[in-house]
């Protein structure tokens, strides 16, 4: 694809990642389509130019025909539970990605769009300290499987036609989504950010910009077929991230709980997940997409991560691609 302007559907656009997408695609000169459950939680998005339409991720009749009259299509939908999420849980977002996924592919394949997948760091799975590129086998966390299952699928499909694109990300920051539910609320309730397991492993991070801004990348650049690994330039350990996010948040030091204690609270497959150790290679979206990150660490991201949390305005970056 060239960098001309296209018609874009965007899934889950009142969502944390696809509204970031579907903003910086508009901000790039892109028209958006927003697909939403509730357009009253997508005010934002229409006041910025956005065309919402509703539907749901099991009801393929309710965006398939949205596909033909759109460019390309970036499927972030996902979805979303509160409390633990259970292995029961885990099968019913398994089930509605893969025919969200699967639809939106076979559509996509027919009408010869573009087909951009919000993909994660947990389809690789736990390398320890190894650098993870996107050549690396998945063997998923539970939080990946999904994730993988429709993945492996895009791949095949991609041989026989299929325009598609898979963007791995690793624990993207901002202001909500995972961010706020794990550390900046429970900074907020107690004063206090506690991580599970000893904090040892590695997790490969990138702010909710900088992502947003891989996908538009993405769009204009990809070859057909390509995969990325999205990640700022400074894995670190766990502990280091929840002591990072505690001293900008304003909470006491950051301290561990250990496995079981976890599991109980959040349940087996989350904690399973958050301690396995992933350290991303984003030399291919750098050498690819001439995508960099406005935030190259955690320490460079967190504060405009937080002021955004709190409504409070601060000087950003100019974000890639370059």
């Amino acid at each position: 694809m060239t960098s001309a302007a296209r018609h874009v559907l965007v899934t889950g656009a009142s969502g944390y990642i696809g509204g970031a997408v579907a903003h910086a695609l508009m901000a790039a000169g892109h028209r958006v389509t927003g697909l939403v459950r509730d357009p009253s939680r997508a005010a934002a998005l229409a006041a910025a130019g956005a065309d919402l339409r509703t539907g749901d991720m099991l009801r393929p009749q309710t965006y398939v025909p949205l596909v033909q009259d759109a460019d390309a299509v970036v499927h972030a939908a996902q979805l979303r539970f509160t409390g633990r999420l259970t292995k029961a849980r885990i099968r019913r977002i398994r089930q509605a990605d893969a025919v969200m996924a699967g639809a939106l592919a076979d559509a996509c394949r027919t009408h010869g769009r573009r087909l951009l997948y919000a993909s994660g760091a947990w389809v690789y799975g736990d390398h320890g300290e190894r650098w993870i590129d996107e050549s690396v086998p998945h063997r998923p966390a539970p939080l990946g499987v999904w994730h993988a299952a429709a993945t492996a699928r895009l791949r095949a499909m991609a041989a026989d036609g299929l325009d598609s694109v898979v963007l791995h990300a690793g624990f993207v920051y901002g202001p909500g989504g995972n961010f706020r539910a794990a550390f900046a609320d429970q900074a907020s309730r107690s004063g206090r950010i506690r991580h599970p397991g000893d904090g040892s492993n590695h997790w490969s991070c990138v702010h909710l910009d900088d992502l947003a801004a891989a996908y538009v990348a993405a769009l204009e650049r990809a070859p057909a077929g390509a995969e990325y690994n999205i990640a700022d330039d400074e894995p670190l350990p766990l502990a280091r991230f929840a002591r990072e996010a505690a001293r900008a948040l304003g909470a006491d030091l950051a301290a561990p709980v250990p496995r079981a204690v976890a599991a109980l609270a959040l349940g087996r497959p989350v904690t399973t997940s958050l301690t396995t150790s992933y350290r991303l290679s984003n030399a291919l979206a750098r050498d690819e997409l001439g995508w960099r990150p406005a935030y190259p660490t955690v320490a460079d991201g967190l504060p405009s991560a937080v002021a955004a949390l709190r409504g409070t305005p601060t000087a950003t970056p100019t974000s890639t691609p370059t």
